[in-house]
């Protein structure tokens, strides 16, 4: 067998571990903390359409140190700011992510929708090297997405800490979301923000609290 060809092998071998790993779980363990460790302290989201596509934007900020204690603790940590289009009646206002995307987050990735419910539509950017996060920061994500059948829709958002699996890998195929304390509703469902729309959350910074842009 040539070098070249062995090489080959090599790397075939662990992409398909890569991916087989992303089928066989969810989720994976991480060490204890809570939520004040790892969700921003502010955050805001706009969805619209302009002359291209629909889109959405969001932003996150983290005002002190200790709210990035669990992310900076932890080299192979994970982050992804998700938003969740409600589609339970098939009318979410956005489906899938799609075409030009872009983020100042560490290591940025479009997520997968895979083991996603189809009654929540999934449109996140996350970032792959959460350690690499700062205070004092506002990131961004921005993505277009595909239009789905309703012209306005429920929207929520979450914020999922995670780790990479293996941790020299930093694709979306990598990123799993935590076993425990994780998927903290920053806007919930309950809340019915309608997209097209901009709102904005506080979370545990002197208070927690949503409201309209």
């Amino acid at each position: 067998m040539s070098l070249v060809r062995g090489f080959t092998m090599v790397i075939l071998v662990l992409l398909l571990a890569t991916v087989y790993s992303k089928v066989e779980a969810e989720t994976v363990a991480c060490s204890a903390t809570t939520e004040a460790t790892f969700v921003p302290s502010w955050g805001k989201v706009l969805v619209g359409q302009n002359s291209t596509a629909r889109y959405i934007y969001q932003w996150m900020y983290w005002h002190k140190a200790n709210r990035l204690q669990w992310p900076w603790s932890n080299s192979d940590s994970t982050y992804e700011p998700d938003a969740f289009f409600y589609n339970y009646e098939g009318k979410a206002y956005g489906l899938v992510p799609s075409g030009y995307w872009a983020s100042d987050l560490p290591y940025a990735y479009v997520d997968t929708q895979l083991f996603d419910s189809d009654n929540e539509k999934a449109v996140t950017v996350g970032s792959a090297y959460a350690q690499l996060l700062n205070t004092s920061h506002v990131y961004y994500t921005f993505t277009y997405m595909t239009s789905g059948a309703g012209s306005s829709s429920w929207i929520k958002l979450s914020s999922q800490r995670g780790r990479r699996v293996s941790s020299y890998c930093y694709s979306t195929n990598c990123s799993f979301g935590c076993s425990t304390t994780s998927n903290i509703w920053t806007i919930p469902f309950s809340d019915h923000y309608l997209a097209p729309g901009c709102y904005q959350y506080w979370y545990q910074w002197d208070a927690t609290s949503q409201s309209p842009c």
